[in-house]
């Protein structure tokens, strides 16, 4: 569907009957922003920002599609994207997303998952005992994957490892709760 079609039926006086509140569609866009936040229920969430040649819309993203989707949100990248219609009174319309999946802009085609990157993502926390490993263990639990992850302790110089899903959502917020030098990723 056009973005700009639903987005005029939502505005236009007498609401035209296409598209109603809770409606199952499909958008094909270009990311141009997202961003990221914490629920009240500790589950992360992503409000993206879908752009097309007739309009834009927002997308809302709950953690379940981030935990299945994240890898594909980045800024720029074409995707395919379903979801639900959110039409509220006092605002624009939004898309509830179900499954976000990236389009080839050449062809229209929906991609394979890209092949995994060999990177791994180090960490360096102040000790085992540390205010801010709560946070890290939780924010890496939203972010499951199969990138190494590599959490070093200085006041005691053990290692620990585990894995995630490599998202620059993740990375912005582990380096808000490290700092950016102690976020490393070879």
């Amino acid at each position: 569907m056009p973005i700009g079609r639903i987005m005029e039926d939502f505005t236009s006086e007498g609401r035209n009957s296409h598209f109603r509140d809770d409606q199952v569609v499909t958008l094909a866009g270009v990311i141009v922003s997202y961003k990221t936040k914490t629920t009240r229920n500790n589950s992360l969430m992503a409000y993206i920002g879908l752009e097309d040649s007739t309009g834009s819309m927002e997308l809302l993203v709950f953690q379940r599609v981030l935990t299945e989707c994240g890898g594909y949100i980045k800024t720029n990248s074409p995707v395919l994207v379903t979801g639900r219609i959110s039409a509220r009174d006092d605002k624009a319309p939004q898309l509830l997303c179900d499954n976000i999946r990236p389009l080839n802009a050449s062809t229209g085609d929906v991609l394979k998952t890209p092949e995994p990157e060999q990177k791994k993502l180090y960490l360096k926390l102040a000790g085992e005992h540390c205010d801010e490993l709560v946070k890290i263990k939780r924010v890496l639990n939203m972010f499951v994957g199969e990138t190494p992850v590599v959490l070093y302790f200085a006041d005691t110089k053990k290692r620990r490892g585990t894995a995630c899903l490599l998202h620059e959502a993740l990375i912005n917020e582990l380096k808000s709760i490290l700092g950016e030098k102690n976020v490393v990723i070879k």
